[in-house]
């Protein structure tokens, strides 16, 4: 039987999978991808692209270099294939007090933030969204319809032969020295994207990830005519027609990744908080993240098998990390660079080698 050959083997397909093919495809490396059908937290997020932590007025951990490389990589997407993938939209900042107005003022001044938040505050132009003490507004922001983008580049791996849709069975895994095997297919590396499903990995399990679940509601509310994201205790999100997605929650204590009705109630009765008018609850969905203790993500090789490496621990800001870390694991395997320790997998081979001695 006849093996087809290819350079990089990469298992899971959320943003991480994605934004490793992409770097790969650069690098005129011939890729598999396997991924099973159904969703994952990539492609059930709500899209915001967004480097500040609306929470606290400061910027998330190495924000300023992932949003410039984040910014080319997903325009690149929209011009390769003509579809409207990203658009650069506003989000409007609810404030709860006065004391958060006087906190967006003290952030600005620095620079980096000073492009990210307006000095002027807006106020509330809106009848039916609740808004007493004024809004703070955002530059630069954007909204990634990361299904449509997963879904597109999928079909184009698909009509290239370069992507292989089922559940990855680990047990058909071979490794030698030089080359990975699986069913009828061999490759010099593989680089496992699985996100929060990596905990049966039996060679990556050792990984202290964390699954975090989180739940949106999708409504339509015809009165409500927001053009912009909204920020209050969560993201109310505009996708077209009246329609608007709305979240996410934040739970660790969860059985699966099906939709729950304790959501669905906590995330209405948040809404009801934010808008006044009537709305219709039309869908639900849910999303494992994949969360770090030291919350910095996870890159690098196997402490043992040279040609197995990981790509994960993204949590909730995936978009802004997958194209700047994918480019540099690619770059680690291909051209020799160093992953910067703290986000490097082999700050965790001791407990590999702790998991092994058991």
């Amino acid at each position: 039987m006849s093996t087809t050959h290819f350079d990089v083997f990469v298992i899971g397909f959320g943003l991480a999978g994605l934004s490793v093919a992409k770097r790969l495809e650069e690098k005129n490396k011939k890729v598999l991808v396997i991924a099973e059908t159904g969703t994952n937290a990539s492609k059930v997020a709500g899209g915001v692209f967004n480097p500040v932590v609306l929470k606290k007025f400061n910027l998330a951990w190495n924000s300023q270099e992932l949003y410039e490389n984040a910014l080319p990589f997903y325009l690149g997407f929209q011009e390769q294939f003509q579809e409207e993938l990203f658009s650069e939209k506003s989000i409007l900042r609810v404030f709860k007090s006065a004391k958060e107005q006087n906190d967006w003022f003290s952030a600005l001044g620095k620079p980096v933030l000073d492009y990210f938040l307006s000095e002027e505050l807006q106020s509330n132009r809106n009848p039916f969204l609740t808004a007493p003490h004024k809004m703070g507004v955002t530059k630069h922001t954007a909204l990634l319809d990361t299904s449509k983008l997963l879904t597109i580049y999928k079909s184009y791996l698909k009509e290239k032969n370069q992507f292989l849709e089922e559940v990855f069975n680990y047990a058909d895994l071979e490794l030698t020295k030089n080359k990975v095997q699986y069913q009828d297919y061999s490759a010099n590396h593989i680089i496992f994207c699985e996100g929060a499903s990596v905990k049966v990995n039996p060679y990556f399990g050792f990984l202290p990830i964390q699954g975090n679940k989180g739940e949106y509601i999708t409504f339509k509310a015809k009165d409500l005519q927001l053009q912009e994201m909204v920020k209050g205790s969560f993201f109310i999100i505009p996708k077209g027609k009246d329609i608007y997605k709305f979240g996410a929650t934040y739970s660790r204590d969860f059985l699966d990744d099906s939709i729950s009705k304790d959501a669905k109630t906590q995330l209405k009765q948040k809404l009801k908080q934010m808008i006044t008018c009537d709305f219709e609850v039309i869908d639900q969905e849910s999303g494992i993240r994949p969360t770090v203790p030291d919350r910095k993500p996870i890159l690098g090789k196997h402490p043992k098998h040279s040609n197995l490496h990981v790509c994960n621990g993204f949590g909730s800001r995936g978009i802004l990390f997958a194209p700047t870390l994918s480019q540099q694991l690619v770059s680690a395997i291909f051209s020799d660079k160093e992953i910067p320790k703290e986000i490097n997998v082999a700050r965790f081979y001791d407990d590999f080698e702790a998991a092994s001695s058991l």
